[in-house]
């Protein structure tokens, strides 16, 4: 599961990393908390044109216009499923996008309470999720984030549903952009393409999950949870 991010780096931090541009630059704004519940928009670079654009967190049908209902959760779609999907087979073959952060946040369930953390890698650098999409009638997009089984240093975290988001190695990212893949040089890929950067994280506050307005700096400072003496030890 991946339902709350950040993005916390410059306009020139991200070009310079991506090796690329934002389509439209006046768009973007930094941000420390993004919930994918609060109908957001998160940033992704198309296997299409390659450039940074911004994208409508929640994957819907093809084509899809703003007189249909849909109701379903696709801030994820599971990497194990994802080719058998009616929903999620087409763009995982024909529409990948890398997702752009610096961090995600998930919670460790203790004793029926919930401890956020925050989680990034080393140096706190600048990573892409693996991504897939679509795009609606009018031409806007909108995007899912793969997932799979957590490794253990995040089933530790996320201890509950033991899940997290695909985080893509550097030097599988152009091949995540290749629209000619075959399916089978895809299904290889999703199982390979993992990070090989080690991972930190750190407990932050609670207000992750009761104040409406989180985005900014505090959400992302340590808070000490006596719970969690030894999480990390």
């Amino acid at each position: 599961m991946c339902y709350h991010v950040s993005l916390t780096k410059s306009k020139p931090e991200i070009q310079n990393r991506f090796k690329t541009t934002f389509k439209n630059p006046d768009l973007f704004e930094p941000y420390y908390h993004l919930n994918g519940f609060s109908n957001a928009n998160g940033f992704i670079i198309t296997s299409e044109n390659h450039q940074i654009d911004k994208a409508k967190w929640g994957l819907k049908p093809e084509n899809f216009t703003e007189h249909q209902v849909f109701n379903l959760n696709t801030l994820n779609a599971k990497s194990e499923t994802v080719f058998q999907s009616p929903l999620f087979s087409e763009p995982i073959i024909k529409r990948r996008c890398l997702v752009l952060a610096d961090g995600f946040f998930e919670s460790k369930h203790i004793n029926g309470k919930k401890f956020p953390h925050y989680i990034y890698l080393e140096n706190n650098s600048l990573f892409a999720f693996a991504g897939i999409y679509n795009y609606e009638n009018n031409g806007a997009i909108n995007f899912s984030i793969l997932t799979k089984s957590a490794n253990p240093f995040m089933a530790n975290i996320h201890n509950s549903k033991k899940r997290m988001p695909i985080i893509i190695d550097d030097d599988f990212e152009k091949d995540w952009l290749n629209h000619s893949l075959k399916e089978n040089e895809v299904k290889e890929l999703v199982t390979s393409c993992f990070t090989k950067k080690e991972l930190k994280a750190h407990s932050v506050s609670k207000d992750l999950h009761r104040k409406r307005e989180t985005n900014s700096k505090e959400i992302l400072k340590p808070v000490y949870y006596q719970e969690l003496n030894t999480l990390f030890d």
